[in-house]
């Protein structure tokens, strides 16, 4: 059996789109083809880019996405030390930003862009991948690199990177909600009554202040208020590793077609919250919101808008719906449970990966999210199965 190689691509187009996608799951998102090139077509900050198929006895072992990107350092840090960072910065522009290489793409969706064949050895594709995230970072004058962001099963066949001198830290949780109801109404039936209560109230004020809601399937006219309202969310935003340019909401329109839609919150025609959602086979993915926060909380708009993404989970027939990572009291309230995430960091200079790896506790801390017990039943007791 020959030994593994891997493929080195700098030109995303030189790619057969089907041998990258040969290796995904039905509705994997964060890995495919057409995500890659929109985030590639975007211009989305200063990322560069480079793209890995590794190949080990005669077939496609593993495809990886590689992202270098200026990143504020203390990004998941607590308040306190983002303040201490953001004076740091005011004196020094450069302080604690740094150039890192990711595995993964330059948008925070809480998912990964390594996929191993079935049947990979891990132990025979991670040097390749490696050796090849040292190269580019070398390349372009990075000295971090981070694996991110990796589910919990994920982890299991990454745990050999710790040979290569990588350590393990979390990172923000995403959350979903297993579709368990055949209708909206058995949904909030199903709720406890307190729960119930709050969902309720923002159905009244939708109904009271004439608010309406529509799905568009081709939403390219609605790029830039959905994304007027998407810079609202992020100049407010606690974490924030990107900033998605006008750009990325039309390739995604583009290259993803009736696959994605935009979910529009108006009130006498004006568009108030937006939500896209990414329609896959038995999986509904909440990737963006827009919020007018001029109006946000007279309205109740995000209350309101996440609700009717959970309606909307519920009639296209999603067994699962993601909700993404932060606004965990708000999804949590709705039924939404944690999914914790993990990267894996090392860097290039000894003692300062040393350094980073002594504060990791400070710089990368475990976020907490709330525990609730939002249904009256246990999940998988009612509706379908």
């Amino acid at each position: 059996m020959s030994g593994p190689s891997c493929r080195v691509f700098d030109d995303l187009d030189e790619i057969d789109p089907g041998e990258w996608d040969s290796l995904l799951e039905p509705g994997d998102l964060h890995a495919a083809f057409r995500f890659l090139r929109t985030c590639r077509h975007a211009g989305i900050a200063d990322a560069t880019y480079r793209y890995l198929l590794v190949d080990d006895g005669g077939r496609l072992a593993a495809t990886a996405a590689l992202t270098c990107l200026t990143v504020a350092l203390d990004l998941l840090a607590p308040r306190a030390v983002r303040a201490v960072a953001r004076v740091g910065r005011a004196i020094h522009p450069p302080f604690l930003r740094l150039r890192v290489l990711f595995c993964g793409l330059p948008v925070s969706l809480g998912g990964s862009c390594l996929r191993l064949a079935p049947d990979a050895d891990p132990g025979r594709v991670l040097p390749l991948v490696t050796g090849a995230m040292e190269e580019f970072a070398q390349a372009q004058g990075a000295g971090l690199l981070c694996f991110k962001e990796h589910t919990e099963a994920e982890c299991a066949p990454l745990d050999g990177l710790r040979s290569y001198g990588y350590f393990r830290a979390p990172s923000l949780p995403a959350s979903y909600l297993p579709i368990e109801w055949p209708d909206f109404d058995a949904y909030l039936a199903a709720m406890r009554s307190g729960y119930r209560r709050q969902v309720r109230a923002s159905l009244a004020a939708r109904s009271t202040r004439g608010l309406t809601f529509r799905i568009v399937e081709d939403w390219a006219a609605e790029c830039p208020g959905i994304h007027a309202l998407y810079e609202q969310v992020m100049e407010r935003a606690e974490f924030q590793l990107e900033r998605l340019p006008l750009a990325f909401f039309e390739r995604l329109n583009a290259e993803f077609g009736s696959g994605a839609r935009a979910l529009l919150l108006e009130r006498d025609g004006r568009l108030e919250a937006a939500a896209i959602l990414i329609y896959a086979p038995r999986v509904l993915t909440f990737l963006l919101a827009g919020i007018d926060y001029a109006r946000n909380r007279a309205d109740r708009a995000y209350q309101n808008l996440v609700a009717e993404v959970v309606a909307e989970a519920i009639r296209c027939g999603a067994a699962r719906l993601e909700l993404g990572q932060t606004s965990y009291a708000l999804k949590s309230r709705l039924g939404g449970l944690p999914d914790p995430r993990w990267i894996y960091l090392r860097h290039r200079r000894g003692l300062t990966h040393q350094a980073l790896r002594a504060a990791s506790g400070l710089l990368f801390p475990a976020v907490p999210t709330p525990a609730r017990r939002v249904f009256a039943a246990p999940a998988g007791a009612t509706g379908r199965p």
